[in-house]
């Protein structure tokens, strides 16, 4: 009874015949050259499905008025050159007020040095009056 092999030793070994019998299968078959074309078609089919799918769930998205992808990306570069345009708009305010303020300080500059020279004027066209009519009403 020692020599006959068990039911679990005979099963281990019908199972590793299979599974080199497979395995040379395999091999065969995958160095073959229309396994690799049966790859590559595989390939390509799954791919279209792939953009098929895609496409279908884009059309989706638009008939159903929902911001895809796209949208999303064009919302993006037009709120990007709009961000650049007021950086701009701002930039040229910011000038503008610079210049009014130097344009105010130098007219207030100028006004002050006119009103300094002519009460300046008037105050000795005045003094020159007065000590006239005092010379006067004294005589």
């Amino acid at each position: 009874m020692a020599d006959q092999p068990s039911s679990q030793d005979t099963t281990r070994r019908l199972y590793e015949d299979a599974e080199k019998q497979a395995a040379s299968a395999m091999e065969q078959l995958v160095h073959s050259n229309s396994f690799g074309e049966l790859l590559a078609r595989s390939t390509e089919n799954v791919m279209g499905l792939t953009k098929i799918g895609f496409d279908t769930f884009d059309l989706l998205v638009r008939n159903l008025r929902i911001a895809g992808r796209k949208d999303v990306v064009n919302l993006g570069r037009q709120l990007a050159r709009t961000e650049d345009k007021l950086e701009r708009v701002l930039q040229e305010v910011e000038q503008l007020r610079d210049e009014l303020r130097q344009e105010r300080a130098s007219s207030a500059r100028t006004q002050t040095r006119s009103r300094s020279r002519s009460t300046s004027s008037s105050s000795r066209s005045n003094g020159s009056s007065r000590s006239r009519s005092k010379s006067k009403s004294s005589s």
